[in-house]
């Protein structure tokens, strides 16, 4: 993700790109074999994760994408001095493991300033 995007343009490429390609990560690490003939077939999730952590350069944020909770805590520390890292409380609602609508999980999350 570029660093100068604006928030609405980050926002679509979680949405266009992050949630459906969230691993591997590419180009992967030197150690992780990934065969990329199967890649398409199989790399590709049909399913949206409840949340979504993505630890960036970016300014943190939390925002609600198509139904995931996408977290950008931002880094932990700034050369000498802290930064910032996210709290999250999740409570998820039984009913919803009986096949009713898919809705983001019941979340409280802030972002924490060291």
């Amino acid at each position: 993700m570029h660093l100068h995007m604006k928030p609405k343009e980050s926002l679509q490429f979680y949405r266009k790109h992050c949630l459906p390609n969230y691993y591997p990560l590419y180009p992967p690490a030197e150690e992780m074999n990934v065969d990329y003939e199967q890649f398409q077939a199989y790399a590709q999730l049909p399913v949206t994760p409840d949340i979504f952590i993505t630890p960036s350069e970016l300014r943190y944020f939390i925002k609600d994408v198509i139904g995931c909770v996408c977290v950008n805590p931002g880094r932990l520390t700034k050369g000498q001095v802290g930064g910032t890292y996210g709290r999250l409380f999740i409570k998820r609602d039984a009913s919803l493991e009986q096949g009713m609508e898919m809705r983001s999980p019941c979340a409280a999350a802030e972002v924490v300033k060291i």
